[in-house]
């Protein structure tokens, strides 16, 4: 069930970031088209990823599955309170950059997914007894 819950957090973002790769324009992602209304190279209403290029949105992509990812295959408490730790420390990237011409405001998607990401790492149940074996 835990499992089934990193890997649903890591499809989604997967899911999210090709849907805004594919929805988004410049005005959507740069400051200078909401401040003055017009960019340095491009139009506003210009698709992001054609300014933009498709690899960033590969990268935000990869970066917001990877730690839902390991913590689903690694199933360890301490991998998922990492996954956690690494989704927190994505979303302080993403406030960081949001006045930057790039999709790295994208990473913002990481908060809630921390938020979920906890919750299914305070559920997961340690084995008594790891290691030990128990002799009749």
């Amino acid at each position: 069930m835990l499992r089934s819950v990193w890997w649903a957090l890591a499809i989604s973002a997967l899911a999210f970031t090709v849907w805004n790769g594919l929805s988004l324009t410049m005005s959507d992602v740069s400051m200078s088209c909401s401040k003055i209304g017009e960019g340095g190279s491009y139009h506003c209403d210009d698709r992001a990823i054609d300014v933009l290029g498709v690899w960033p949105l590969v990268v935000v992509g990869l970066l917001l599955a990877t730690p839902p990812a390991v913590a689903a295959i690694a199933m360890r408490q301490w991998v998922s309170w990492f996954a956690v730790t690494a989704l927190v420390v994505l979303f302080v990237a993403g406030i960081a950059s949001v006045t930057h011409d790039s999709y790295w405001n994208l990473l913002v998607l990481a908060l809630p997914m921390a938020v979920i990401g906890s919750a299914t790492a305070m559920f997961r149940r340690t084995a008594p007894g790891c290691g030990a074996r128990k002799f009749s």
